[in-house]
């Protein structure tokens, strides 16, 4: 079984790749590669680069392809890594954004997950700050269909791992469809409905940075949220009919309306909870 860890980098994150970088090279398990794609990073600034990445890890195989040149969206270059993971025949992907880091048992864990329970697509792990509190309140230990995920999102390309073998070149080309900021949010909903089920893997950590910047933000806003659900829905809904209730249920809310929901787990997009009975 051959596993990747992978990451983009990107200029804007550069400050924060040697402690992903450190994080990485301190896995208890060092049986998987790093793959690294790179975003916009100049030619003469990867080499410099890869002199670093080199100098901070050992004992790991590493992989960078630069695919600066097709100036990619970010959903984009996220649909290239998987991409590229899958022809070069990785079986499994683990991933992490290049500004946050990893806990030391985090590739240990996902690869006994990938190993034991090879009926699930994908698995994920919750997220911590940087002083070690939970970013969500609570996970579920496994997510079985779309409920879970159709009104608020805890899977992100950083705390999750995909059975790429599961993924056909199709599927891979469909997800240019659902290539907008929150891609990650389409993409595990597009596993779950057309490909198969995740489960929660435990003594693994990803530690996030939360700040402005990131595109779910560190404010509740509904605003925003709205904007947000009105893209996914809509995107989601030129192929599932439960995702066109959903939309049709969110157009007709009236913005002004709105309140912050009190049932908040720390997930992103969670204020604006719609009563769902809708048949799958």
């Amino acid at each position: 079984m051959k596993t990747a860890l992978s990451t983009v980098i990107y200029t804007g994150a550069h400050p924060y790749l040697q402690a992903l970088l450190k994080s990485v090279n301190n896995q208890t398990n060092k049986d998987f590669d790093l793959l690294i794609i790179n975003d916009n990073y100049s030619k003469e600034e990867l080499e410099t680069v890869k002199t670093e990445i080199n100098k901070n890890i050992n004992g790991i195989n590493i992989h960078i392809e630069d695919i600066s040149d097709k100036h990619l969206s970010i959903a984009g270059t996220r649909i290239e890594m998987l991409k590229t993971a899958k022809s070069l025949g990785y079986d499994n992907i683990v991933l992490v954004d290049a500004d946050d880091t990893i806990s030391p048992t985090r590739m240990e864990s996902f690869i006994k997950s990938f190993e034991l329970d090879k009926d699930r697509v994908f698995f994920y792990n919750k997220f911590v700050t940087e002083t070690g509190k939970d970013v969500f309140k609570t996970l579920p230990d496994a997510v079985e269909d779309i409920k879970p995920i159709a009104q608020a999102n805890f899977l992100g390309l950083s705390n999750t791992g995909i059975r790429l073998t599961s993924l056909n070149a199709d599927f891979l080309d469909s997800l240019n469809e659902g290539a907008v900021a929150v891609f990650d949010w389409y993409l595990f909903s597009r596993i779950i409905m057309d490909i198969g089920t995740g489960a929660y893997v435990d003594n693994a950590s990803t530690i996030y940075r939360i700040y402005d910047d990131n595109t779910a933000g560190t404010t509740r806003d509904l605003n925003k949220e709205y904007d947000v659900k009105t893209t996914h829905y809509n995107n989601l809904a030129r192929r599932y009919d439960y995702f066109k209730q959903l939309s049709a249920k969110l157009s007709k809310i009236d913005k002004s309306t709105l309140t912050l929901s009190n049932n908040h787990q720390g997930y992103w997009w969670s204020d604006i909870q719609m009563e769902d009975h809708y048949e799958i």
